[in-house]
């Protein structure tokens, strides 16, 4: 497919495959750093529609990553503070989570046709988030374990242009989280 289409952080046109990596050092500065081609789009929703009967266990996946290879993240989280990995399998407030991190990937797959309605979804999530005290970096370290979910839970589906279209589309989610979640500046 176009995987060429898609100009991510204004240079990002190679058929090489990212790594998760490219996603803590992808800096979008703003809009015209992202576009989403019709190809990715198809693919984000193909994708997607794969994984909807098992959602709920990719976002465990992302959070039992993220705080497996980030355990700063998880004091960031009162309930989670202290609890063995055991205890955060089972927990129900983090299915629960996880769940609705989730909801709000499909929410701004629903609305892909239309960039402005992400945009307010995510920056007022960030502003929700401003309540946390969440850490921005902290939304980089949920990219890498985001990909990390979906990759293993895509398996033989998972291809170079998928991995690219879900960077392009959580880059997007990303800055305007962030842009609300920078309010708390202002």
């Amino acid at each position: 497919m176009g995987a060429s289409n898609v100009k991510q952080n204004g240079t990002h046109n190679s058929k090489k495959p990212m790594n998760n990596s490219d996603l803590v050092q992808n800096s979008i500065q703003d809009e015209s750093d992202f576009q989403l081609s019709e190809d990715y789009k198809e693919i984000l929703k193909e994708s997607w529609t794969g994984l909807k009967g098992d959602i709920s266990k990719v976002g465990v996946i992302t959070f039992m990553k993220l705080f497996e290879t980030h355990p700063d993240v998880q004091d960031a989280f009162l309930p989670f503070r202290g609890l063995s990995t055991t205890d955060m399998e089972q927990s129900a407030i983090l299915r629960a989570h996880a769940l609705r991190v989730m909801m709000t990937v499909d929410k701004c797959l629903n609305r892909i046709e239309s960039p402005s309605k992400i945009e307010g979804l995510m920056a007022e999530l960030g502003r929700r988030h401003i309540n946390y005290n969440i850490k921005a970096e902290y939304m980089d370290m949920m990219g890498e374990q985001f990909i990390y979910a979906l990759k293993s839970n895509l398996n033989d589906r998972w291809s170079p242009d998928v991995e690219k279209a879900w960077v392009a589309l959580f880059n997007m989610m990303k800055f305007y989280m962030r842009r609300g979640l920078a309010e708390k500046h202002n």
